[in-house]
């Protein structure tokens, strides 16, 4: 079969209106509408319901406040080392031994002296 230049002319001419119609019915896909002839009149449906952005709205933000860092204040190292002790060498073994010794006497002779002085009474 060969086509003549109005045929091609033809054939494309309705491969485009074909195309056409297929865009056209892709992009209506989100609304729609019918009108009934079975029943008494004419009936129209509604549009889909359409979404409308709120105005924007602007709200002063709280004010805030920081409170400053404290100074910062540097000083010369501080070296602190104890006070120096002293301690005095006490008494020596010996010298505490006979201290306890005289103690011990003179308790003793106390001792003695109060039941001296009881048998006296009695």
């Amino acid at each position: 079969m060969i086509f003549t230049p109005t045929g091609r002319k033809l054939a494309l001419s309705g491969a485009i209106a074909a195309a056409a119609l297929f865009a056209v019915a892709s992009a209506t896909a989100g609304t729609s509408w019918s009108i009934g002839v079975s029943v008494p009149g004419v009936v129209v449906s509604e549009p889909a319901p359409v979404y409308y952005e709120p105005a924007p709205v602007y709200s002063q933000p709280a004010p805030t406040y920081y409170q400053p860092a404290p100074p910062v204040r540097y000083q010369a190292p501080a070296y602190v080392a104890p006070a120096p002790v002293y301690y005095e060498p006490g008494p020596s073994w010996e010298e505490r031994r006979a201290e306890r010794r005289e103690w011990r006497r003179r308790e003793w002779e106390r001792r003695e002296h109060y039941r001296h002085y009881r048998e006296d009474r009695d």
